[in-house]
């Protein structure tokens, strides 16, 4: 009974033994993610990915907190994946695990800029009043009896719009410059353009002609 006794305690010693051997579990780092939609507009539902899994989603703050495990110096490449309507980011986020301050994490940021941008177009045409504003082969707008009308696009960014003022009506067939033409580029902003034409009726000129002397033998 004794030599069974010692021998269980002789089995226990070696087994905390083992466990005192065995290495430390890698520590874990707090990081933050903070996403924005446009440079100061939090961006809620970011995904944030690591090889094609979930580790957070932002919230309404557009901001993610999450632990990662490993060596400091150790790197983790992070994918995050914009809601609909928005752009993700085409390269992964290389996040470098290190040690802060007690009350202070790594805050990495990203970018989820929208997919297509609102452009508002003022028209003011000098002369140019009851034309149509075209758009692609398409009339997205008319002047007033002043001249002036407002469009609004929404296009893609970094892309060229063309605005045209027709003047193919019968109406306007004395105006110059005909078939004006006013190119923007789209930043990745929404923006307020303006396009200013000023027309110049061109006055047809009257001759008249004398008429002419008659001719054959004149009285005496």
């Amino acid at each position: 009974m004794l030599r069974a006794v010692c021998l269980l305690a002789v089995s226990s010693l070696s087994l905390v033994g083992c466990k005192w051997l065995e290495p430390p579990p890698p520590p874990s780092f707090e990081v933050r993610i903070r996403v924005f939609g446009d440079p100061t507009m939090p961006m809620k539902g970011a995904r944030v990915t690591y090889k094609g899994k979930e580790v957070g989603v932002t919230n309404d703050a557009g901001t993610v907190d999450f632990k990662l495990t490993g060596a400091e110096g150790q790197i983790y490449e992070l994918m995050v994946k914009c809601p609909d309507g928005f752009t993700s980011p085409p390269k992964a986020i290389a996040v470098a695990l290190r040690r802060l301050a007690e009350s202070a994490r790594p805050e990495y940021r990203a970018d989820c800029p929208p997919s297509l941008r609102k452009v508002v177009v003022a028209v003011r045409a000098d002369n140019g009043k009851d034309l149509p504003v075209m758009h692609l082969g398409r009339e997205v707008a008319r002047t007033d009896e002043s001249g002036a009308a407002h469009v609004m696009l929404t296009v893609p960014p970094n892309q060229l719009v063309q605005l045209k003022l027709s003047t193919d009506d019968p109406a306007a067939k004395d105006l110059r410059p005909q078939n004006p033409i006013a190119s923007f580029e789209v930043k990745d902003r929404d923006e307020v353009l303006v396009f200013d034409q000023k027309f110049k009726v061109e006055r047809k000129v009257i001759r008249y002609r004398a008429k002419a002397k008659p001719t054959g033998p004149r009285p005496l």
